[in-house]
């Protein structure tokens, strides 16, 4: 009986539930929960987005895997879910911003182009004959006040937020992106941490699905895009010899030097944040010298690891 009672009330946007709920619109956040992971970082000079484009076959173009879109010179939008609806969306927002410009004489700010987009997810939860939009984006852009990030939803709903991840594995993101985002962190640091989050979900995808990332920034200056394969010099010039290493090239488990094992193996700390720590620390003697506020002192290292490390000293003394 129950799952009848559902029946009957999945099969439209416009009727709640007996328990209010929206079961179509529930659906649509669903498909976005299986779509590729998208990141937005706000930070001191501008906005970051990091887009990985899941690949299921060795005979796609990656590069026709289109997940991030420009909707102005000064604003734009990463979207997970169903990219079909998301370029609909677009295009309704690039003709909304147009028409603003030919109107008043000057492009929209981003608030009023969210808002307009909002409506329409909004719209199509109230008609028979139509669904929802199966798609969430992430919309960041600058205007006379500053930088801004959004994250709108299917449901009409939107944010704004000083960071924001959708799709597959947001979860893994949202965890880490609450202990690090800092609004005053660099460019360098906004593209360490987007890498880092990259590469803490890969575990959460099938073996038999290749990646493809890119990463776009939002500046005074405008966009700039960096393909993680084909730009990889660009990267190591941006984020330093010491952290491309650790992060990409990767060394054999002989070549480690002590400090290396015992941050990675013993405490369990992921790359980047090895490559912090090695930044200051080059040897596990400096280690052992070192105090919580030594720790805490460096991007990316709150107490909660500095204890772990601490911790793990003193263990690696008392034997």
């Amino acid at each position: 009986m129950k799952n009848m009672d559902r029946d009957h009330y999945d099969q439209t946007a416009t009727v709640f539930s007996p328990d209010g709920r929206v079961y179509q619109v529930e659906y649509a956040r669903e498909a976005i929960k299986r779509g590729g992971l998208a990141v937005g970082i706000r930070f001191r000079d501008g906005i970051l987005f990091n887009i990985d484009k899941s690949i299921h076959s060795p005979l796609v173009e990656e590069d026709d895997l289109e997940k991030f879109f420009r909707i102005t010179g000064t604003i734009g939008a990463a979207a997970s879910g169903l990219i079909a609806d998301a370029r609909v969306l677009v295009d309704i927002l690039r003709e909304k911003a147009q028409a603003e410009k030919r109107r008043y004489g000057e492009e929209p700010d981003i608030r009023t182009l969210v808002e307009w987009v909002s409506r329409i997810y909004e719209v199509y939860t109230r008609y028979e004959g139509v669904r929802p939009f199966g798609t969430a984006m992430i919309i960041g852009g600058q205007d006379p006040s500053g930088f801004h990030l959004y994250e709108t939803d299917p449901s009409g709903v939107f944010q704004e937020r000083k960071a924001a991840a959708i799709g597959k594995g947001s979860r893994t993101a949202m965890e880490l992106l609450e202990k690090y985002q800092d609004e005053g962190m660099s460019r360098e640091e906004a593209i360490a941490l987007s890498l880092m989050i990259l590469k803490e979900t890969v575990q959460e995808r099938p073996a038999d699905v290749s990646r493809g990332e890119e990463i776009h920034i939002l500046t005074k200056d405008g966009f700039e895009r960096i393909d993680l394969d084909g730009d990889s010099p660009k990267l190591k010039e941006i984020l330093g010899a010491s952290t491309w290493l650790i992060l990409f090239e990767g060394k054999g488990e002989e070549s480690l030097s002590d400090l290396e094992v015992f941050l990675s193996g013993t405490v369990g700390l992921n790359r980047i944040m090895v490559s912090v720590i090695m930044e200051r620390f080059s040897t596990m003697e400096e280690l052992m010298d070192a105090d919580m506020s030594d720790l805490t002192s460096l991007a990316g290292i709150g107490p909660a690891t500095a204890g772990r490390i601490l911790k793990a000293l003193k263990e690696l003394e008392s034997t």
